[in-house]
């Protein structure tokens, strides 16, 4: 009989060169994962300043606005990324901007890529995000991560009128952000 010399499956799984590849796959997401870990601002803590610029070219001090800031950090979706991460940030765009047609506060959306204004009008040129000029602003992408605290976009960030971190969240809606909004 063939099958009695046979060892068991997990046995034959793990031996040999199965080992260094389960090995190399097991680093592999481990640094991955540690890479994607997100190291936010507190609550409390003072919003670092970012340059940021309009689709017509015009430039600003985010701490320069009044009043409150909803800053979302956003990926738009690629063949690498979360796909329903990135969509369920994409329908809240709506929602955002309606926080800010209320006039609840500033909505500062930051897309990652997208550093300067040519960019910028690139994404505000596509058909999904022609609404989105009074939101969606080019900056320094890399420099605004790391200052945020965002490895791993999108990621979100309520600003009260003091420019104090007063929430964050990795998935952010806009039910939830108005709700912190008006307790503020």
């Amino acid at each position: 009989m063939a099958f009695e010399n046979k060892q068991p499956y997990f046995r034959r799984i793990f031996a040999g060169k199965n080992v260094y590849i389960f090995a190399v796959v097991a680093i592999a997401f481990a640094a991955l994962n540690i890479y994607r870990l997100n190291s936010p601002l507190e609550i409390g803590t003072q919003a670092p300043e970012l340059t940021l610029y309009a689709y017509n070219g015009e430039s600003f001090k985010m701490n320069e606005i009044m009043g409150a800031k909803v800053v979302v950090f956003y990926k738009k979706h690629t063949f690498f990324s979360n796909y329903i991460i990135n969509t369920t940030y994409k329908r809240a765009l709506a929602g955002f901007k309606i926080l800010q047609d209320k006039g609840l506060a500033q909505v500062i959306v930051i897309a990652q890529g997208y550093d300067t204004v040519e960019e910028l009008n690139n994404l505000l040129g596509e058909e999904d995000y022609l609404n989105y000029k009074n939101i969606i602003f080019a900056a320094d992408t890399k420099k605004a991560g790391k200052d945020y605290g965002i490895r791993s976009w999108p990621h979100l960030y309520v600003i009260s009128s003091d420019n104090r971190v007063i929430y964050e969240t990795k998935i952010g809606s806009a039910d939830k952000v108005q709700q912190i909004l008006w307790r503020d």
